[in-house]
């Protein structure tokens, strides 16, 4: 069998973790967002901007990542984070779209 030396099963599991890692802290995020949101609406915008606010967290934990030298999890954090990413710019899009096409 051959062995794929960049791939091991230890990055695998790293980089699910950094993966779970960013999914939890995003909906940890949005809850306490949903929740403050009875005091000002102004933090229902978070939820809108979940790709941005992530930045905020995301910064130091590839910091720390990396400096610990676990790059599955750091690969994690990245995938994590251009997945929340991704879906969040797809659901301003469409929103956008919605709203800017004079829907009465």
């Amino acid at each position: 069998m051959l062995k794929n030396p960049l791939l091991k099963k230890s990055h695998i599991s790293d980089a699910i973790s950094g993966v779970v890692t960013i999914f939890g802290i995003d909906i940890l995020v949005i809850f306490i967002a949903l929740c403050l949101n009875t005091f000002s609406p102004v933090f229902m915008s978070v939820v809108f901007s979940i790709g941005l606010v992530q930045l905020i967290y995301l910064l130091p934990l590839l910091r720390w990542s990396v400096k610990r030298g676990v790059k599955g999890f750091s690969k994690g954090l990245l995938f994590g984070a251009i997945a929340i990413t991704t879906i969040n710019f797809s659901c301003f899009l469409v929103t956008f779209k919605f709203f800017s096409s004079g829907a009465r």
